[in-house]
């Protein structure tokens, strides 16, 4: 059996032909979801709980997990029908899964659907 490694597309986010690729993409936004493999702990980054509940920035504290909710509900306003949501799903392990539910409800979902 021969393995092959597909091309795929080397895109240049300058060049105006991203924007076809975009009207091809966006009306599948519907069928797809985000995946997210969040099962570390911080603890080889001198932190104490989990990496996703990492603050990104000083100044309000926001965490690695927000910023990626806050992406996908910006995506969900700009490119999808009122009532269409786009899914999150998370891989965890034992030793973060009690943490990022937590993490969640204590930060009412970042305004994403709890299913």
């Amino acid at each position: 059996m021969k393995i092959e490694v597909p091309s795929g597309e080397l895109l240049d986010f300058h060049d105006e032909s991203i924007y076809e690729y975009e009207k091809i993409g966006i009306p599948e936004l519907k069928k797809c979801c985000f995946v997210l493999v969040a099962g570390g702990l911080g603890e080889r980054l001198g932190y104490s709980s989990i990496k996703i509940g990492i603050p990104l920035e000083l100044l309000t504290q926001s965490t690695f997990l927000q910023y990626y909710c806050e992406t996908i509900l910006a995506i969900q306003a700009k490119y999808s029908k009122e009532n269409d949501y786009i899914p999150l799903a998370i891989m965890t392990s034992e030793d973060t899964h009690q943490k990022t539910l937590k993490l969640f409800e204590e930060n009412s979902y970042f305004g994403l659907k709890k299913e």
